[in-house]
């Protein structure tokens, strides 16, 4: 069974219903340093022939592809797909610019393969308006695409979960991918395709623009020591947002740039802002802790940090408390020294705790590393540091270790009271 006879939009935005208005076509880019980037842009049809795209990389020659797309017909965005790793091209995607549906699929595609968070979008399976189609065709047809989808991912190196994602996703919604979704599922490559060309993010602006700005092929010269920056940054944010709020929200009003990408929408920073004071408010006393060894970082133009953090709120006038665990997402600025994009996933959120019991173990973890340790390494002196962090923000939340008048073996985390060891 054909896909062009099957009238159904798939997982990735198949068939639309009625005629496009255009075609894929390609815009050559020559950017600063001598870079050359193709740009894929309009929406996929069952038309459109790879051939032409073998033409134009072989006339122009570019370091990379990039998409201006919404999506289109599954089966042909597959085929470009295909075309683009035959060639052994990169592909590159930015937020700016949009690669939504159909056009994940022909992103795959690259050899190497680099996207900023929330560039890339995915949703469930519809009908076109004018595909009429019994129950028991539509089933099987669903089927037959499915496994051809799951067949090319696999051909690709993308895990078939990218799929089980898309089918949980309204047809009539987008879901855009996080960067550590994308690293897990393989939609990007360990090797990033900008690192390895050596060249910054292009600034290609969205659909409608009538051009894109050239950049610096040279604008990040020391990737490693914003790697470390980065994650200094992320580290102090966490130990900030565990202080009592004036601390806290001060350092939240000079943390983020003018314009963020706030868990997928672009919001002001003003939106931001008025986000943490509500949560502040709600739970006055917190504790943030990023896991030792959980940080991933990656740096082009911006910083991608991602982590697990454990947390154990408090709210004394309600006699509340929350605690759980979630994965985070920062994109940090490296040379404004701002966060540009902020998203996380809770993982698992505890029922009614009444005592911060993941940030104790944490805190065990590291005691046993800090007091098990050699004494001449680094990582002995770094395990007794974030020790003491961690014991600092645990009595923040009304939690001490050990009371007047006990041995050092009789120690234990407690409620804070009378009596009770405070740093």
């Amino acid at each position: 069974m054909k896909p062009r006879i099957l009238g159904v939009v798939f997982i990735f935005a198949g068939l639309f219903a009625g005629q496009s208005s255009a075609a894929i076509s390609y815009e050559r880019l020559e950017l600063e340093g001598g870079i050359k980037a193709l740009v894929v842009q309009g929406e996929f049809e069952i038309s459109d022939d790879p051939v032409s795209l073998a033409g134009e990389v072989a006339q122009f020659k570019p370091k990379f592809i990039t998409f201006k797309s919404p999506g289109g017909n599954v089966a042909s965005a597959m085929k470009i797909g295909r075309m683009i790793r035959a060639l052994g091209v990169s592909t590159l995607q930015i937020r700016s610019a949009e690669c939504a549906s159909a056009c994940a699929l022909a992103f795959v595609g690259g050899v190497q393969r680099s996207a900023d968070a929330g560039s890339i979008g995915v949703h469930q399976a519809s009908f076109s308006g004018d595909a009429a189609l019994d129950s028991k065709t539509a089933v099987t047809a669903v089927q037959a695409m499915t496994a051809e989808i799951i067949g090319y991912l696999t051909e690709m190196g993308v895990s078939p979960q990218l799929l089980q994602l898309s089918l949980s996703i309204e047809s009539s919604d987008m879901r855009y991918l996080t960067s550590s979704e994308m690293a897990n599922w393989g939609v990007t490559t360990p090797v990033a395709a900008a690192s390895a060309l050596n060249v910054d993010k292009p600034a290609v602006q969205a659909p409608q623009a009538p051009e894109m700005p050239a950049v610096s092929a040279n604008a990040d010269p020391k990737p490693e020591i914003d790697d470390q920056a980065a994650l200094a940054f992320v580290a102090k944010y966490h130990d900030a947002w565990s202080q009592p709020n004036t601390q806290a929200l001060a350092f939240m009003r000079n943390a983020y740039a003018d314009e963020v990408d706030f868990f997928g929408k672009q919001v002001t920073v003003a939106d931001v802002l008025k986000d943490k004071e509500t949560f502040a408010g709600r739970w006055p006393e917190r504790a943030y802790s990023v896991r030792h060894g959980s940080e991933t970082v990656r740096c082009i133009a911006t910083c991608q940090i991602t982590g697990t953090v454990e947390w154990f709120t408090r709210s004394p006038q309600r006699g509340k408390a929350s605690s759980g665990i979630a994965d985070f997402e920062v994109t940090w600025d490296p040379r404004s020294k701002k966060i540009v994009g902020e998203s996380s996933k809770v993982i698992k959120a505890d029922n009614a705790p009444s005592a911060p019991s993941r940030l104790i173990s944490q805190w065990g973890e590291e005691n046993g590393s800090c007091r098990g340790g050699s004494g001449d390494k680094p990582e002995t002196w770094q395990a007794c540091e974030r020790r003491e962090a961690l014991g600092a923000k645990l009595q923040k939340v009304g939690w001490c270790y050990g009371r007047e008048g006990e041995a050092g073996y009789q120690n234990s985390w407690h409620a804070c009271g009378p009596g009770s060891y405070r740093q």
